[in-house]
């Protein structure tokens, strides 16, 4: 049994592969990944600053996910799942996918990790592969926004180590204690 579960494992990363950074291989989400998406985005600890809250049944975490693999589809990118070259789990994810905000287009750069993994700077690693390659491979050049709660220090931490700058006329634009950092 634990044979077939390594070869599917093997599979889904061969046919979904799309970045590899020194530690992480970032992939397209898949089916495979669902209940471990499940326990990333229900989890309080990770979803602590998520305006929608932790996901309450499997079935929102199916929903996001088809919106992701849609958003692959159409177009040719968006949001990956960091798996950890040295022991092949599923950590977090990272990636892009298009944002209307004021009458713009904009690429969101969203992030969330297992909370164990964390300050390693798998997160700064995995950004900086995503951006790289949706503007070299993808050919996308819109300007990307971090969108983050106020006291969301560790993301705001990890925004501007990666060089996007807070422009406060966008503070409370969607949400309360919303802030935007953009691509500098």
């Amino acid at each position: 049994m634990e044979t077939n579960c390594v070869i599917e494992h093997t599979r889904i990363m061969e046919t979904n592969f799309i970045i590899e950074t020194e530690r992480l291989f970032l992939i397209r989400p898949s089916h495979y990944y669902l209940e471990k998406l499940h326990q990333l985005h229900a989890n309080p600890k990770t979803n602590l600053y998520n305006p929608d809250g932790p996901h309450q049944s499997i079935e929102e975490t199916k929903a996001m996910l088809k919106t992701w693999m849609n958003h692959w589809l159409r177009y040719s990118f968006g949001y990956c799942l960091m798996i950890e070259k040295k022991t092949g789990k599923m950590l977090g994810i990272c990636g892009l996918s298009y944002k209307q905000l004021n009458g713009e287009t904009y690429l969101n750069l969203a992030y969330r990790l297992e909370t164990q993994h964390t300050r390693k700077g798998y997160t700064k690693e995995a950004c900086k592969a995503v951006i790289e390659n949706v503007k070299t491979t993808a050919k996308v050049n819109n300007k990307i926004l971090v969108r983050t709660k106020i006291n969301n220090l560790p993301s705001i931490k990890t925004a501007e180590s990666l060089g996007f700058v807070r422009d406060s006329h966008y503070d409370d634009f969607e949400s309360y204690d919303d802030v935007y950092f953009f691509e500098s």
